[in-house]
């Protein structure tokens, strides 16, 4: 890799270590899209894109109001001091470099989610493997490269015919996603070199005496923010979820059919439940007595055949992962608050919540349609 590159690839491998540079896509919509339209619909974000339920102008709007807070935050100086990590995490690199870089990429992430790009972290919550090409070509057309402008085009239609929740790294493959993301690394690590480090960032991110400049910070990254949101709206017409009205019918339909089969066969229930249970309580590999003991004696008190706790039993010690109905649970609120708590107790049990629990119970959560708490 050329030298060039190699000083992007350090400060995007530095600022992607910070914690909260990650944005949680599902969250984020939902928290700014609930002024705008019912519950039903926020729910549905997780499989649908933004302007599938609600207009353009408010996927606009938001953007802005993105761009503008980004802005504020990265103009101030002492926003470092409070990212995580602060100056530690800084210290291989000018402090205010980091932070600027940053906003860069929170902001990045958030305005992709608004125009339909997929989620761009792993189940795990960790950045896909291409996410950082992805933000290097973002911050190739916030600095007004043509050629990464031709990269946004190739990506969007590779990622118009995915799914919304995962990055289709084979589609991507496909694409010139990776000549083009070393293209623009090797461009902006020639502007942070040439003649010398902190003269060369000041090219592009101006800094007097070690400090950014507030306003010529404020005109950099509003302009550059500004031409990466136009650049993501004018790809949004290949992005089609199908029509809303359509999907929420098929969504009430479903619902009450499972109502239905909840209440003409309560023991369907108590099976998804018991399934659900012992998913999470062997996630980590080993069943502890004190979950073992507790799904049996579900299972003695569940209304189903004895084939059925049998094969439960069975199970238990198995490699096998139930494919667990949530919405027959789901369709009976008692139930699926039981469920949940349930769920979130087996995980108690243990010294400390591991991380594939924490994910299982989030992914839960939003099949149920079940606020978390505590």
């Amino acid at each position: 890799m050329d030298k060039e590159a190699l000083v992007w690839n350090k400060i995007l491998a530095t600022v992607l270590k910070m914690p909260t540079v990650k944005v949680d896509r599902v969250g984020f919509l939902r928290k700014e899209l609930r002024p705008y339209c019912n519950q039903s619909r926020l729910q549905m974000l997780g499989s649908v894109r933004p302007y599938t339920v609600v207009s353009e102008k408010v996927v606009d709007r938001l953007a802005r109001q993105c761009i503008n807070k980004h802005t504020a935050l990265a103009t101030a100086t002492s926003t470092v001091v409070g990212l995580p990590g602060g100056l530690t995490m800084a210290a291989a690199l000018p402090a205010d470099v980091v932070q600027y870089f940053f906003h860069v990429f929170v902001l990045s992430q958030k305005l992709a989610y608004l125009y339909g790009y997929p989620d761009f972290c792993e189940d795990d919550g960790e950045l896909n493997d291409m996410a950082g090409d992805l933000l290097t070509i973002f911050m190739g057309v916030m600095m007004g490269a043509p050629v990464a402008e031709k990269g946004i085009s190739e990506l969007s239609v590779a990622m118009a015919e995915s799914a919304v929740t995962r990055l289709p790294r084979f589609a991507l493959t496909k694409t010139a996603i990776f000549t083009v993301a070393n293209q623009i690394a090797k461009m902006i690590g020639t502007r942070l070199t040439k003649n010398g480090f902190a003269k060369g960032v000041g090219r592009f991110i101006p800094i007097a005496g070690g400090l950014f400049s507030g306003g010529l910070t404020l005109l950099t990254f509003r302009r550059g923010a500004n031409r990466l949101r136009r650049q993501l709206s004018a790809q949004r017409h290949l992005f089609d979820d199908g029509d809303i009205d359509a999907i929420e019918l098929a969504n009430i339909k479903t619902s009450f059919v499972k109502a239905g089969q909840a209440e003409r066969d309560p023991g369907k229930v108590q099976l998804a439940m018991i399934q659900a249970l012992i998913n999470i309580a062997k996630i980590n590999d080993t069943v502890s007595p004190e979950k073992y003991q507790a799904i049996e004696q579900r299972i003695a008190r569940a209304k189903i055949d004895g084939k059925e706790k049998l094969d439960l039993l069975a199970n238990i010690d198995s490699d096998l992962s139930y494919d667990v109905d949530f919405d027959l649970i789901a369709a009976d609120r008692e139930a699926a608050r039981e469920t949940f708590d349930a769920m979130k107790q087996f995980t108690q049990m243990d010294e400390k919540v591991s991380m594939a629990e924490k994910i299982y119970l989030n992914m839960v959560a939003q099949k149920l349609g079940i606020e978390k708490t505590g």
